[in-house]
């Protein structure tokens, strides 16, 4: 599988952890992502070992700085893990007193109660894929804004709706492009925009309505907002990282522009 003009049947697990890894070449680059976009499952595994990847680096990297807690060493002291553990069972037992010493405070974090709502649970899908795709340098989009209809045949197809593009230009912000993603067992759209200082906000979008109603929720975690709301067929969610008011400001032309676009 080295040329674009080869034909996959499958995508093996090496593939998929050397493309998160960014180990291929450019003609296998393009011919898994040309796979992923017909596969919602591949896809959905490549969200998934992405996020984790990201999440592992937020929980952990400061941890390797941070000073050992007291009583930790002293377990250490009084009884060596080389003394009556070893091999494996020592690496079980470091990570087992990370996650202890976690739980009281030290590098760990708690999950937000709105997890088990499902509104939360969309919201939180698209914070996972803002901080997986928005951080990412090398290719943080599918296809080029340049491609905006072609992307919004593609998109429309994926999601069984018509997807609308919402222009928020005015604050600043401009379209760079968008890609597939995955929201459970289902595809997903995520629109990316940037501005001048290269913040980007992302307006992830699904099929179903999340609420009977249009108005906005709003989720906050780990630095990142987000707003979300049902418009019709659709649920949406816009997400960055940037003070609230700032950000609804953005929710409310995003809603306006789609609704207008929706009447026209």
């Amino acid at each position: 599988m080295t040329t674009q003009e080869t034909k996959m049947d499958h995508l093996s697990e090496s593939d998929l952890h050397a493309y998160i890894d960014g180990e291929l070449d450019a003609d296998t680059l393009l011919e898994i992502e040309h796979w992923l976009a017909g596969h919602p499952d591949d896809a959905a595994k490549v969200h998934a070992f992405k996020l984790q990847k990201v999440q592992m680096h937020q929980l952990y990297d400061d941890g390797l700085e941070a000073a050992i807690p007291e009583d930790v060493l002293e377990l250490l002291e009084d009884k060596p893990i080389t003394s009556w553990m070893p091999g494996w069972r020592q690496m079980a037992a470091g990570i087992a007193l990370f996650i202890i010493g976690g739980v009281s405070g030290w590098g760990f974090f708690t999950m937000d109660p709105m997890e088990h709502e499902a509104g939360g649970q969309f919201a939180r899908q698209a914070l996972n894929a803002h901080v997986v795709y928005a951080h990412d340098t090398a290719r943080p989009v599918e296809m080029s804004a340049m491609y905006q209809k072609d992307m919004v045949s593609w998109l429309s197809k994926r999601l069984g709706h018509k997807l609308m593009i919402p222009n928020i230009a005015g604050a600043g912000f401009n379209l760079i492009g968008g890609r597939q993603v995955a929201d459970q067992d289902s595809p997903a759209a995520l629109l990316m925009y940037e501005n001048k200082q290269g913040r980007r906000v992302t307006l992830f979008v699904r099929s179903g309505a999340t609420f009977s109603d249009n108005k906005f929720r709003f989720i906050a975690e780990q630095g990142m907002v987000a707003f979300y709301w049902t418009n019709g067929p659709l649920s949406y969610a816009l997400s960055g990282e940037m003070p609230r008011g700032d950000l609804l400001d953005l929710a409310n032309m995003v809603f306006k522009d789609i609704s207008a676009q929706t009447l026209s």
